[in-house]
């Protein structure tokens, strides 16, 4: 069985290929470019809830009462080390 490869990774290794056309090479270039873009996005988006997250945990503590359901929120905007 193939080892699994991130697609952002296999596009990148095609683009070393000199057997395709020169369109397809571009628009292989232009798929990882987004696919870049949609990742940091992501990234940022995680800081973001991450930073809301502590904020919610701060005022929990401090008397604020939970709704229960801050843990699934939490979990749904966890790191993901598979990105």
């Amino acid at each position: 069985m193939t080892e699994y490869q991130p697609i952002d990774y296999r596009l990148r290794c095609h683009t070393k290929r000199t057997d395709l056309p020169v369109d397809v090479l571009r628009d292989i270039g232009e798929a990882y470019a987004e696919i870049q873009r949609l990742q940091q996005e992501c990234d940022e988006a995680r800081q973001r809830t991450n930073s809301i997250l502590t904020e919610i945990d701060c005022r929990i503590e401090h008397g604020a009462e939970s709704n229960g359901h801050l843990e699934a929120i939490r979990s749904l905007f966890k790191d993901n080390t598979n990105d």
